[in-house]
């Protein structure tokens, strides 16, 4: 990419592709970041191109995850970076370009696009990326010398707990967490008197059920509910496990230890972080916030009846103690920078973002409950602008690097 007008309006980092070369490389006429410059040639974008399976006939995506995706283009294109949205099916057969859609004059516009710098993964749905079609795609991609893939696949709850439980940093934050089985169930509950049942590939609180000790050889259980959380038994061992065999048949579930959570206004709350690389390529904590649990409930979503709060409101009001909030601070700055790397390192995939959900016990101390690699959005208009800050810098970096995938 070596045509371009000059314009002495543009800051020095910055230049405008002329008409022809935009026609020439599919992209559009506008003004780009100078990313890289040496004797032989003039990076500009760079091109970013987002994976997603939410376009649908040459339509940009609506609602709420219509309007992050157009908040991203946007603040992506004030930066001189380059977005666009495509589907699997959108990519040539050469790998020479891909059919997608963007934004411009405010409206999802569909063309024939570069091949991008940089691809972030935004499928959504497990199902789809396991597709034979899909993974191959993505194993192509990520051997692509020309592209830099982050976020590649989603996470499972295992392989997270199976890369952490071993490394002395974090090892502590784990809870006790076994594959679904007569034998791990009731060793866990000789252990501890709450325990969770969790699918291996879920998300959101779909298909958790608690399990909680009421009395000698006595157990109930519960599902999470949109409505109000009915607990099942007295059950001895067998007729529990025989319950929640039928719940979990053909399914892959864990066990968790049920940690002793503090409580905000007698509900249970938990905490959402998001962590994501720099403009140096290093994880830095982007934002966190609270999600206190409906009333009578024990999980925090918001689809199922949990609500949203300031961080640092809920700390100080239930850790009246400085030294606690500092050291709640402490726990929550060393997580977000070794847990990514840990990741990265253990399972061999790039990263540049990813959500945890911690839970902080009666003492103070910080649990790793939950990592996700394809993350929500934030509702909180802070978080969101760093989210959307660290992400375009982290562009830049990749594009720069990405002869190094990493």
């Amino acid at each position: 990419m070596n045509i371009v007008s000059e314009n002495s309006n543009l800051p020095p980092d910055f230049a405008i592709l002329n008409k022809s070369a935009a026609r020439t490389l599919n992209l559009p006429g506008s003004r780009y970041l100078v990313y890289s410059v040496d004797q032989d040639e003039l990076l500009i974008g760079p091109v970013v191109g987002i994976m997603t399976t939410a376009i649908r006939n040459n339509h940009g995506p609506s609602g709420k995850t219509g309007r992050l995706f157009k908040e991203l283009i946007d603040y992506s294109s004030r930066k001189g970076i380059f977005v666009y949205l495509f589907s699997p099916d959108g990519i040539s057969r050469d790998h020479y370009y891909i059919r997608g859609i963007t934004i411009s004059h405010n409206s999802w516009k569909p063309g024939r696009f570069a091949w991008p710098d940089i691809i972030y993964n935004r499928i959504r749905f497990r199902k789809i990326e396991k597709q034979q079609a899909i993974s191959r795609l993505l194993y192509e991609l990520n051997k692509d010398p020309r592209v830099y893939i982050f976020n590649s696949r989603f996470l499972n709850k295992k392989e997270v707990h199976e890369a952490l439980k071993n490394q002395p940093q974090v090892k502590n934050m784990i809870p006790d967490t076994e594959v679904f089985s007569r034998q791990n169930l009731q060793g866990m509950l000789q252990r501890y008197s709450e325990v969770f049942i969790k699918p291996n590939h879920g998300s959101i609180g779909r298909g958790i059920f608690k399990v909680r000790w009421i009395s000698p050889r006595r157990y109930s259980f519960a599902g999470v509910s949109s409505s109000a959380t009915v607990w099942k038994g007295p059950y001895t061992f067998d007729l529990l496990f025989r319950h929640l065999s039928i719940e979990v048949s053909r399914k892959n579930y864990l066990i968790q230890q049920a940690v002793d959570l503090s409580r905000y206004n007698s509900r249970l709350f938990d905490v959402r972080s998001q962590v994501q690389k720099d403009q140096h390529g290093e994880w830095i904590l982007t934002g966190a916030a609270v999600r206190v649990a409906g009333k009578g409930r024990f999980v925090t979503h918001i689809p199922n009846g949990g609500r949203a709060e300031v961080f640092d409101d809920v700390v100080t009001r239930v850790f009246p103690s400085i030294r606690t909030r500092q050291e709640i601070n402490k726990q929550l700055e060393d997580i977000s920078t070794l847990v990514p790397l840990i990741l990265e390192k253990e399972l061999g995939i790039n990263l540049g973002i990813l959500t945890m959900d911690l839970g902080i016990d009666i003492n103070g101390k910080i649990w790793i409950l939950e990592v996700n690699s394809k993350p929500s959005s934030f509702d909180e208009d802070d978080i969101r602008t760093k989210h959307l800050q660290n992400l375009t810098d982290y562009f830049v970096y990749a594009a720069r690097n990405k002869n190094r995938k990493g």
